[in-house]
């Protein structure tokens, strides 16, 4: 058991430092690296959190960080998104002038975006981040008695299942989410597990699937973009680029071919125990 808390406490306290290196940083003159790893790094840190949370039975009031950490994910996600669909955008639509005006909205959205994530981060409690590890060690929540790790990521690896019927879109983003998480949660473990190759299994199962529900998330979001700035340039009176019709097609047929793709490989998880 010491050395579960040992490994969650080294691994808090590396996310933990990152987003103190980062979190001051972000802003509209951010490299994309940069918002993509803090937001990578508070995901994981609330993974952490989390995990920590169940494994102590609820003693390590976990709660209030994972949610305080979430506005600031919000705001480096709400940017990273923004950058993503640009690119994905430039890919669909290459750099002619047709799509100008989806481009210049785009561009126009990252800048707020960036500048509502740099007074989020402005405001931020980080300091609080700094105390996280130290809230690891404290001895009521060693001492209680605490689940065992290896059953619980079995238990969270067996919930893992495909949406029943045609699920509604947000039950495939709960998925993913889930999916994420516990590939954190198995990432922060592994170093208990080392010689476990089901847990490898677990890893690789989870980081594929999260792969891909990732990319099909990201082209429904481009599909969603694409029609609210359809909707503003009429609503301002100007025209919608010629194609856009056959531009949303395109675009829907990839968002189905990539779900059956998730679909397909969530349906071949493999049977495995740590």
């Amino acid at each position: 058991m010491a050395m579960m808390w040992e490994t969650l406490h080294a691994y808090l306290q590396d996310q933990c430092a990152t987003i103190m290196d980062l979190a001051p940083v972000i802003g509209e003159k951010s490299h994309k690296k940069d918002v993509h790893k803090l937001r990578v790094t508070i995901k994981k840190t609330r993974a952490c959190l989390d995990l920590a949370r169940q494994l102590s039975n609820k003693a390590f009031k976990g709660k209030k960080y994972i949610r305080l950490l979430k506005v600031l994910q919000q705001a480096a996600g709400a940017l990273r998104d923004l950058q993503l669909q640009e690119e994905s955008l430039l890919q669909y639509t290459g750099n002619g002038r047709r799509y100008a005006p989806f481009h210049l909205l785009q561009k126009n959205h990252a800048q707020l975006a960036a500048q509502q994530a740099r007074a989020i981060a402005d405001a931020f409690p980080l300091a609080f981040v700094k105390t996280l590890p130290k809230q690891l060690q404290k001895k009521d929540v060693k001492a209680t008695g605490a689940k065992d790790a290896g059953a619980y990521l079995q238990q969270q690896y067996a919930a893992i299942s495909l949406p029943l019927g045609r699920g509604p879109a947000e039950k495939w983003h709960d998925l993913r989410k889930e999916v994420k998480r516990l590939h954190y949660q198995l990432s922060i473990l592994q170093p208990l597990f080392d010689t476990s190759k089901g847990l490898e299994e677990m890893l690789r199962f989870t980081d594929e699937a999260g792969s891909c529900l990732g990319a099909w998330h990201d082209l429904l979001a481009l599909q969603q973009v694409i029609r609210q700035h359809m909707r503003l340039l009429r609503s301002e009176g100007m025209t919608v680029p010629a194609g856009t019709d056959e531009l949303l097609k395109r675009i829907a047929a990839d968002t189905r071919q990539e779900l059956q793709r998730c679909k397909a490989w969530i349906q071949q998880k493999p049977d495995v125990t740590i």
